[in-house]
């Protein structure tokens, strides 16, 4: 289907910059293809090169941002390898969502750039409104921000506004080596914008369905006469209802930046963001008949309240500073601190439908009160250095992180559960409870840090072969608020893991200057010293291993990039009950493994002149070796086995080169969710395979003509 809420927008840049036209860029690398199409194109151009101006071809330089490129592609990226580093010269799969992508796909947060994202899956099952991202059948616990570990996400994080980002960078696989503690299926990375070199202006405006409107506004100027010093604000209202009754959102972004060259080698920066959502969403979805199958029910049905609330606030303060000693060696300092709170008061139905009764569901509510504090710290210096007649680069570094997660949950008079025909259900006749009655109050803290090391070893002009280590240490303490007293619950209450290795291999092969062969190795680890074994001892982490091999190209310097890779994540060490009741967390054993493996194909970037292409293909498959209850079952059912994603544009030629056309589709097979509802029998509902067809159409970054 055409999706029409992806509208018409119009930019206005003063002054009008295009770092690369796509024709002469395409001209004047073509012949990077060695194919007959490249020597026809160059000889049936050769009389009119004569009369084209002069141009100036400048690639992309890895830490560059990708905003006034017009590319859907990156030639490095951070969140692979703190070393610089293309993006064919990572031994791992990585991918970049552009700032050009994101304009022409209309991709304003975090959720829908994931949603484009090759082999990340976007799972709304458990409240139905709060995404958690997937890769390689893993859950995503840990973010980055210019490369510094946040663990964010869940319920009192809004999905971040992309006003403030010029990219976002997708590692799939073990991040051990930068993140430490996490799950093995990947790392993202968000990259902030930075201030222009000259002054630039940006707004759009855009409307879509069920009401959606949205303005954006980006001044970048120089603050002082030299343009040593640079400053950036950016600011975005989005507000928009939906398909589904009642439901609505705002959301107001704030960012300013400013950066300051200390010395023609120091630079520092300094900067933060805001963001402000308030929201009434259509918790938890609307449930299906007991056997799993589909009510039928409208598009529109809302199984909530209008006094329905969940509102969020985040700020985010971060600092860095670089200083290059010289041509070869930099010293990096980066800080980020984040406040995030959310309030939620709601009303929800759930309850499978009994085909013949219908009865089954009930309305129940609550409330909750989320507010996180966290800090992270990174330091890293890089450099090179010769050996043996040939260079070799290096990254030593350490990082920290410190988290402080406050959650209290309510009651709602009146709302323990109560009958509803979901058939015949009116929001409005359910009156507000008023304020809720707090029955519980907790606070997490988290510190985790480490130190890390990774160098890049040329060993022949060809081969190079990437090393690397992490020892970490890592901490959590859970108290009861109300009593003072650490959680009863001695899953979650006190437990740690102390100086851990976590290694990291990788070797490049180049075939020919487009084309290099690489494998690698790369693993995490979780802690879960908190269970017991039958000797009263913690269990030791849970390891994630990545294996990883493939091929990849690069084209038109770097303009258009392809990978092709095969992987497999053993996870061993999982805990295993061995006890039929546990007590204190005794007793289980360290014997359970999973496995993900598959293989994933991409490209991104110009395919022709004025052609770009961003498309990815996800093969993938995790299953349960070892374990007491679901030994041989799928492990994560709701990530699907057949991923593909693919989106183009093409800008017009000549007089209409100020607009451009593009269009893509995405297609998964089907998913399925399983669960015990209620005292009900267990419960599956399959989803079928979706297919989504997108176009859209927009002005150039022209000057308002």
């Amino acid at each position: 289907m055409l999706i029409p809420d992806r509208p018409f927008v119009r930019h206005l840049f003063l002054p009008s910059q295009r770092v690369l036209q796509p024709a002469a860029l395409a001209m004047a690398i073509l012949c990077g293809l060695p194919t007959q199409a490249c020597a026809r194109s160059a000889s049936t151009a050769g009389d009119e090169a004569a009369t084209l101006p002069a141009v100036t071809v400048r690639g992309q330089v890895p830490g560059m941002p990708t905003e006034g490129t017009g590319s859907y592609t990156a030639a490095g990226a951070v969140v692979g390898s703190k070393i610089p580093a293309t993006l064919k010269e990572t031994p791992q799969s990585v991918s970049v969502i552009t700032r050009q992508r994101m304009e022409d796909q209309n991709l304003t947060t975090l959720d829908q750039v994931m949603g484009q994202a090759t082999g990340v899956t976007v799972d709304l099952s458990g409240t139905a409104v709060i995404p958690t991202y997937y890769i390689r059948g893993y859950p995503v616990e840990y973010f980055q921000y210019d490369g510094v570990p946040i663990q964010t996400g869940g319920a009192s994080w809004s999905q971040p506004d992309m006003i403030m980002f010029d990219r976002v960078e997708v590692l799939r696989g073990a991040g051990g080596l930068f993140n430490g503690a996490g799950q093995p299926g990947g790392v993202i990375n968000l990259v902030r914008k930075r201030p222009f070199a000259g002054r630039q202006f940006s707004g759009s405006l855009s409307a879509g369905s069920w009401n959606a409107y949205r303005g954006e506004l980006d001044y970048s100027t120089p603050l002082n006469q030299s343009g040593s010093v640079r400053g950036r604000l950016a600011a975005a209202y989005d507000d928009r209802k939906s398909p589904v009754d009642y439901a609505n959102g705002q959301r107001t972004s704030l960012y300013g930046i400013i950066e300051a060259d200390l010395t023609p080698q120091t630079t520092v920066s300094f900067g933060g963001g805001y963001q402000k959502r308030d929201w009434l969403p259509a918790m938890m979805g609307v449930p299906r008949y007991r056997d799993g199958g589909d009510l039928g029910l409208p598009r529109s049905t809302f199984l909530s309240t209008p006094w329905t609330r969940w509102d969020f606030e985040t700020t985010q303060i971060f600092a860095d500073l670089t200083h290059a000693f010289n041509p070869d060696w930099e010293l990096k300092l980066s800080a980020v601190s984040d406040h995030e709170t959310s309030n939620l008061k709601y009303a929800y139905v759930a309850g499978a439908v009994d085909r013949t009764t219908l009865a089954g569901p009930m309305l129940s509510g609550g409330a909750n009160a989320y507010d996180n504090e966290q800090l992270g710290l990174d330091a890293n210096l890089t450099g090179a250095f010769q050996a043996f007649g040939r260079r070799h680069e290096v990254v030593l570094g350490a990082n920290w992180y410190d988290r402080t997660a406050d959650s209290q949950g309510g009651r709602l008079a009146g709302f323990g559960g109560t009958p509803v025909d979901v058939f015949d259900f009116d929001p409005s006749s359910i009156p507000d409870p008023g304020a809720p009655a707090w029955t519980s109050d907790s606070r997490t803290k988290t510190r985790q840090y480490g130190m890390y090391g990774a160098t890049r070893l040329k060993l022949a002009d060809p081969l190079t072969l990437l090393l690397g280590g992490r020892v970490s240490w890592w901490d959590t303490q859970a108290y009861n608020r109300l009593t003072g007293a650490l959680t009863s619950d001695a899953l979650t209450s006190d437990y740690e893991q102390n100086a851990r290795f976590t290694p990291y291999a990788g070797i490049v092969y180049d075939l020919t200057p487009q084309w290099s062969v690489y494998a690698s190795y790369a693993d995490i680890f979780r802690v879960q010293s908190n269970y017991k074994d039958e000797n009263g001892s913690g269990l030791p982490p849970v390891t994630g291993a990545n294996y990883e091999a493939g091929v990849k190209g690069a084209y038109y310097g770097g303009r258009l990039n392809l990978a092709f890779s095969v992987f497999r994540i053993e996870e061993t060490n999982r805990a295993v009950q061995v006890t039929p009741t546990v007590i204190d967390g005794c007793c289980h054993a360290a014997s359970g493994r999973v496995r993900s493996q598959g293989f994933e194909a991409e490209v991104s970037g110009e395919v022709l002149p004025g052609w770009q292409l961003a498309a990815g293909y996800t093969f993938n498959t995790a299953r349960y070796l070892r374990d007491a209850t679901y030994e041989g079952q799928p492990f994560r059912s709701i990530a699907p086995k057949h991923l593909l994603r693919l989106w183009t544009s093409y800008q017009l030629p000549g007089h209409w080169s100020a607009w451009n056309i593009g269009g893509g589709v995405d297609v998964q097979s089907g998913t399925y969710s399983q669960g015990e509802i209620r005292a009900c029998a267990s419960s599956r509902a399959d989803m079928p395979l979706p297919a989504c067809v997108r176009a859209t159409g927009s002005t150039g970054h022209g000057p308002w003509g």
